[in-house]
């Protein structure tokens, strides 16, 4: 009977450390604390806007031109406010939307920027681009003209887009936020004559 009762309590210590092998559960009491101090995050924001130069409205129809003849024009301003709290890069170009592309690429474009040509040539190849500090505000002055009197390019239309577009680089540091302002622009042409 002893020996029986050995042999159960053999099996039993047995089965308690193959389940404590396999269970691979340990407790221990150990406990260490770090503290951290004067840690900062901040989040910022980028975001510019087009405005009226006349009175800082919110402007997204620029160039709205019926009838432009040869050495005709048009001069539109457009006030670019940089309203985050970083510093930004941003790029002008043009993309056609719609209408005659031979008379899209007759129009010409000039930008001025405080009064200094940033820009003069055909409205699809504008590219220009500057950088802003924050709450820095730029105005900028563009003249739309036609300098060519092909016949051909009476009655046409051209709808483009002057894109405003943050750049992802500002003094050489990676730009993660962005932001883009689109000036739509309608010009139709009107009629004219040659030699006449």
């Amino acid at each position: 009977m002893l020996f029986s009762k050995i042999k159960q309590a053999a099996r039993l210590l047995l089965a308690t450390a193959v389940i404590l092998l396999f269970s691979q559960v340990t407790d221990a009491d150990l406990l260490d604390r770090e503290e951290v101090t004067a840690n900062t995050v901040r989040a910022t924001t980028l975001d510019f806007s087009n405005r009226d130069t006349a009175n800082e409205t919110g402007k997204s129809l620029f160039f709205s031109v019926q009838g432009l003849i040869p050495t005709g024009f048009q001069v539109e301003s457009v006030r670019v406010k940089n309203e985050g709290e970083m510093a930004v890069s941003y790029v002008l170009a043009a993309t056609q939307t719609a209408g005659d592309a031979a008379f899209c690429n007759a129009l010409q474009l000039r930008v001025l920027s405080d009064w200094q040509t940033e820009y003069s040539g055909p409205v699809l190849g504008l590219s220009f681009g500057t950088t802003m500090l924050a709450a820095e505000k730029s105005d900028l002055v563009f003249v739309l003209s036609l300098d060519d009197s092909n016949a051909s390019l009476t009655n046409d239309t051209c709808a483009f887009n002057i894109v405003v577009t943050s750049q992802g680089v500002v003094d050489g540091e990676t730009i993660r936020f962005s932001d883009e302002e689109i000036l739509q622009n309608q010009v139709t042409a009107g009629t004219w004559s040659i030699g006449g």
